[in-house]
């Protein structure tokens, strides 16, 4: 008898602790999901910042190529590819690590470019802004066809 007492002690013992445990587990694991979520979003939001920053390096780039400040422009073009290769090494989405790497090929072109005070160097650059826009999500018009002013008959 005292034996059929203590199994049912010890089953009613590990009842009450599955009671109060489930409830509690399934609690923890829902959050861990909901965390694990979480910092997937910032993970992502992250990487849009920092591929912003870029975007914002190569404006200054552009800017300094418009008003042909060519030190400038070379100075903050260093400073533009060294946060592209940056960029490129953590992306962890290819179309995004396929654009910087493909802005990152064109580093000694432009670089040679600004040196030699080429104004050309503007289209590259326009073509990068153009790719990192849409890298980061932003709609992209493709560039207007140039137009010919039109000759009286």
């Amino acid at each position: 008898m005292k034996r059929v007492i203590f199994i049912i002690v010890l089953i009613l013992i590990a009842a009450a602790f599955l009671v109060g445990y489930w409830p509690e587990h399934r609690q923890l694991v829902d959050e861990q999901s909901r965390t694990a979520q979480l910092q997937a979003r910032v993970d992502a939001a992250q990487a849009k910042v920092r591929l912003g920053e870029v975007l914002g390096q190569l404006l200054v780039v552009r800017d300094a190529v418009a008003a042909q400040n060519y030190g400038t422009a070379a100075t903050a073009a260093s400073t533009y590819f060294d946060r592209v290769r940056d960029e490129a090494a953590r992306a962890d989405q290819p179309p995004i690590k396929d654009v910087l790497n493909g802005i990152q090929r064109s580093r000694d072109n432009v670089t040679a470019a600004i040196a030699r005070a080429d104004p050309g160097v503007a289209d590259t650059l326009r073509q990068q802004e153009m790719a990192l826009r849409g890298a980061l999500g932003y709609k992209v018009e493709p560039p207007a066809p140039a137009t010919t002013p039109a000759t009286a008959p």
